[in-house]
């Protein structure tokens, strides 16, 4: 069934797209890191996918900004339409809600992944991806522990995961810890804002972002606020934002955005373009902290800002194509680590691992070659089309599951909701 269409069903086709940049991102991590850099050395030449925005292939951390963007946007649109409306109990009952249901609708998709990855590293499905010729592959193979030793990792990975931020068998999904305590964040915030009138929540929201961008809370804070004031945006202009700014200026702004997201996240000052942008954001941000990061969160904010006052812009997000990866955009997310270390590892390496002796004189594991950059081409597209037809799979048959875990739960445990009578008056009184 398509997505019901309303004015901010371009938020789900730009989630899309921020899942699969993920995946490019550590593809190209994997297979050809060099692109994480501006140029192929200091002052030397550029390939093609190292010039701006063509470079976006390796966004990754733009794409992250974008969670979190959407995670202070959703999280916020019903309570800001709430607060508008002066309905403040509904606004509060609503937030008590979602933050027991969206929190559970995290966690525990997250938690069967991961017991999926416990049990593939079992059955020794990671074992040929610590033998890959590329580093940020092999980092992530593991082979099988003995079975008390496995349970206390699976326990600990379940569990301490949540506070720490390391995960055993993905260590992709660290910036799930930070979804889950940035919803917090959102909440809390949205809690204090519910009696101010429009205006203060606007100011509130501005302190907000500037307090979390002179601490240094690059990663979560500055994208939280920016997503929750665009909340607020959308709920006071709706589709009319598209007809405010004059067509140039979102072009402008998502164009700006693009740029900034390109910044490098090594090496920066290889290049002209990215030295003058990283010299120019040291001097607006706090000592010893990753610039980069708030480079490409400011990039990200303008790519939306851009979006959001864009007929055109809005009208291509909400194509189906892209509505649909937004809808798998979160088991994509989750999966495609697993589905790497697994099935493109058995693609890539798989034809050579005959070839090649399983130890060396040593008794140390042997590397195995890559297929030749040309079978690339055949194998990417297979990957692709197996990463998404198993995410989708997700969204028919565990998503819905983990729905029903979240409703039961939460039926048992909340108190049933009474709607307010009117007090009957005594007639004495009416007398």
């Amino acid at each position: 069934m398509p997505p019901k269409k309303r004015d901010d069903n371009w938020i789900d086709g730009l989630r899309g797209v921020a899942s699969f940049v993920v995946v490019t991102g550590h593809l190209c991590t994997a297979f050809v890191p060099y692109l994480h850099s501006p140029a192929l050395s200091e002052n030397g030449p550029m390939s093609l996918w190292q010039l701006p925005i063509l470079r976006l292939c390796v966004g990754g951390r733009g794409a992250v900004a974008v969670f979190f963007i959407i995670t202070g946007f959703v999280n916020s649109i019903n309570p800001v339409k709430n607060a508008r409306n002066n309905n403040t109990q509904v606004a509060l009952t609503n937030l008590a809600r979602s933050s027991f249901t969206r929190s559970g609708r995290l966690v525990i998709p997250t938690s069967i992944a991961t017991i999926i990855g416990w049990f593939l590293c079992q059955v020794g499905a990671f074992k040929l991806a610590k033998r890959a010729d590329a580093g940020w592959i092999m980092n992530g193979g593991h082979d099988p522990d003995p079975l008390g030793e496995s349970l206390v990792k699976l326990f600990r990975s379940l569990t301490i995961y949540w506070s720490s931020g390391g995960g055993e068998y993905d260590a992709t999904n660290w910036t799930l810890v930070y979804f889950l305590q940035g919803s917090f964040r959102v909440y809390l915030a949205l809690l204090a804002m519910t009696l101010v009138t429009a205006r203060f929540w606007r100011i509130i929201t501005a302190f907000l972002y500037a307090y979390a961008w002179i601490t240094g809370d690059y990663l979560v804070g500055i994208n939280l606020y920016a997503g929750i004031l665009l909340a607020q945006l959308q709920v006071d202009y709706g589709s009319r934002a598209t007809n405010i700014l004059p067509k140039v200026v979102p072009s402008i702004l998502m164009i700006l955005g693009l740029f900034f997201w390109s910044f490098p996240q090594e090496n920066p000052h290889w290049a002209p373009w990215s030295k003058i942008m990283r010299d120019s954001f040291v001097a607006v941000t706090p000592l010893y902290t990753d610039t980069s990061r708030y480079c490409v969160s400011i990039g990200i904010t303008l790519l939306m800002l851009g979006i959001f006052f864009s007929k055109n812009a809005r009208k291509f997000f909400t194509s189906p194509v892209l509505n649909f990866l937004g809808r798998v955009s979160f088991p994509v997310y989750l999966l495609h680590n697993t589905i790497i270390r697994t099935v493109l590892v058995l693609m890539v390496y798989g034809p050579n691992v005959s070839k090649t002796p399983a130890t060396d004189d040593k008794g140390n594991p042997t590397i195995v070659k890559r297929i030749s950059p040309m079978s690339f081409l055949f194998v990417l597209p297979v990957f692709y089309a197996i990463l998404y037809v198993i995410a989708y799979l997700w969204t028919v048959y565990v998503d819905p599951l983990c729905a029903k875990m979240v409703d039961a739960m939460k039926n048992r445990m909340f108190v049933e909701e009474q709607k307010p009578q009117d007090k009957v008056v005594p007639l004495t009184q009416v007398a």
